[in-house]
C-alpha cells in the first residue's frame, strides 16, 4: 500500500538498469565474493599488495646462480684472518692466452728436473734392472723396448699370456663360423675365470693363427716349405739339408707343428733337418722348452735360442727358411720430428724422473739407425715426402698464426724391422 502510494505521488522513483562497463562488473563480483566469505576488503587488498610480482626466467636464474655461488663460498675453509669481515680481493680475471701460457709452463712434474740423468739402452737396463729405472734418459725406441722384453718386468715377460688349447678344434663339428666364435669365447672366460683365482696376477690373454688353426695352420707352412726345399734341390740350386730359423716362436706351437708334418709326409728330409728358435722372452723359452720335451715324440733336431735376433752375430752360409709370424708387428719404433724452419729431424728420447713420470724431448739425430733408416729411405725413393713435413707455403703461413709450434707432429719410423732386415741380410745371406 505504502509503495503504490509513494509511486501514485511522484515520493518513489521507479529504478532503471544502469549499462556497467567490464571493470565495474568484475570489481562489485569481486566485493560480493568476499562479504558472502566475511573477508573484510581493506584486508584482502593488503595481502594482494604484499604479494611479490612474478619474475621472469631470467631473474629466477640469476638469483639460482647466486645463491649457488654464495653456498659454494660458505663451504670452503674459512681463513684466520678473515674472521674479523674482511674479505680478502681477488686476482682480476685471466684471459685466455694467459691460462694457456701458465698451462704450457706448468711441471709435469713434482720431481726436481735439477737431477743429473744417466742415459742409457735397453740391453743397459734388461742386464742392471730388475724394476723400471728413474733418472734415466733413453731413446723412445729403447724406452719401447725396455717396456716390451725386459726380463724382470717387460710385458712379454711378465703379463703377457696366449691362448693355447691342448688339442686343435674339430672345425666339421661347427655349423657355422658363429658357432665356432661362441666355443672360443667360452673357452676365452673359463680361462680368464682361472686367473682371476690366482692373487697378484695382471696379464692380458691374447691369441695367435698359430693357436686357433693348430695344426692345421702349421702343416700349411710346413707343406710350402717342404715343397719349394725339394724343389731346389731338383733344380741343383743347392745340396744343403732343410734348415728352418725361426723368429719369436710364442709357446713353440708351430715349432712342433712344421717338425710333425715334415717327419711324417717327407721323413728323408726330416733325417737332416735343422730346426732353430730364437726367443728373446725367458719365460716363452722356457715354455717352448717344456713343450717339446712333454710331446710324444722329441724332435731331436729341434733348438731352442734364448736371444735377440737382433743381436745375431753367427753367419749361416747355408741355404735356409726364416718364418717371423708373430715379429714385425711387435718390433718397438722411433720417434722423430722435423724442424719446421729447416726440415731438420729430432730423434725422440724419453726421460724418466725421479717420481717415475716421463717426458718426451726432443734432440739432433745422433742414433746411427736413425740416420740410416732416413738415408736409405731417401735414395730407395728419392720422391718420397713424409706426411709429417707439410710444405713450404703450409709452414710459411704457420708461421705467422700465434702460438705457432717450431717442430712438426711426430712420425714413427720402424727402425727395429730396419736392423731385422739388415741382419737378415748380413748373417742369412741365403735365406
Amino acid at each position: 500500500m505504502l509503495v503504490s502510494y509513494l509511486q501514485r505521488t511522484g515520493g518513489l522513483r521507479k529504478l532503471q538498469p544502469v549499462a556497467l562497463s567490464r571493470w565495474q562488473q568484475r570489481t562489485l563480483k569481486t566485493q560480493r565474493t568476499l562479504k558472502t566469505r566475511g573477508t573484510n576488503p581493506k584486508k584482502a587488498d593488503k595481502e594482494e599488495e604484499k604479494k611479490p610480482p612474478h619474475k621472469g626466467y631470467f631473474d629466477e636464474l640469476r638469483e639460482t646462480i647466486s645463491s649457488w655461488q654464495q653456498s659454494t663460498l660458505n663451504t670452503q675453509d674459512t681463513d684466520p684472518k678473515k674472521a674479523d669481515g674482511k674479505e680478502e680481493e681477488r686476482p682480476p680475471r685471466k684471459g685466455y692466452f694467459e691460462e694457456l701460457r701458465e698451462i704450457m709452463i706448468m711441471p709435469l712434474t713434482s720431481a726436481d728436473p735439477n737431477i743429473p740423468t744417466k742415459r742409457v739402452t735397453a740391453k743397459y737396463c734388461a742386464q742392471k734392472f730388475t724394476a723400471p729405472p728413474r733418472n734415466v734418459t733413453m731413446l723412445s725406441s729403447d724406452f719401447i723396448d725396455d717396456s716390451l722384453y725386459n726380463p724382470a718386468y717387460g710385458y712379454f715377460s711378465k703379463q703377457a699370456l696366449i691362448f693355447s688349447l691342448r688339442e686343435g678344434y674339430d672345425f666339421s663339428s661347427f655349423r657355422d663360423s658363429s658357432a665356432f666364435m661362441d666355443v672360443m669365447g667360452d673357452q676365452y672366460k673359463e680361462i680368464e675365470r682361472e686367473l682371476d683365482d690366482v692373487r697378484g696376477i695382471t696379464r692380458q690373454l691374447w691369441h695367435t693363427s698359430t693357436e686357433i688353426f693348430k695344426p692345421w695352420y702349421g702343416y700349411a707352412i710346413a707343406k710350402h716349405i717342404a715343397e719349394q726345399y725339394m724343389a731346389d734341390r731338383k733344380a741343383n740350386v743347392h745340396d744343403d739339408p732343410l734348415v728352418v730359423y725361426e723368429v719369436g716362436g710364442g709357446n713353440g706351437t708351430l715349432m712342433m707343428n712344421i717338425l710333425d708334418y715334415i717327419r711324417n709326409n717327407e721323413p728323408a728330409v726330416y733325417s737332416q733337418m735343422e730346426y732353430r728358435l730364437v726367443e728373446i722372452s725367458p719365460k716363452l723359452a722356457r715354455q717352448q722348452l717344456i713343450k717339446h720335451g712333454s710331446n710324444n715324440f722329441v724332435h731331436a733336431n729341434a733348438k731352442v735360442i734364448n736371444q735377440s735376433i737382433l743381436d745375431w752375430s753367427t753367419l749361416e752360409s747355408r741355404a735356409c727358411f726364416v718364418v717371423a709370424m708373430e715379429l714385425l708387428d711387435n718390433f718397438p719404433h722411433d720417434v722423430v720430428r722435423y724442424d719446421y724452419d729447416t726440415g731438420e729431424p729430432y730423434q725422440g728420447i724419453v726421460r724418466v724422473y725421479d717420481d717415475s713420470e716421463y717426458e718426451d724431448n726432443y734432440e739432433p739425430v745422433t742414433d746411427p739407425t736413425i740416420r740410416s733408416y732416413l738415408a736409405a729411405r731417401k735414395q730407395a725413393a728419392p720422391e718420397y715426402k713424409t706426411p709429417a713435413l707439410p710444405s713450404e707455403l703450409h709452414r710459411r703461413l704457420r708461421r705467422q698464426l700465434p702460438l705457432a709450434p717450431n717442430m712438426t707432429k711426430i712420425e714413427f719410423i720402424p727402425t727395429h724391422a730396419f736392423r731385422f732386415l739388415q741382419v737378415l741380410g748380413k748373417f742369412f745371406p741365403r735365406h
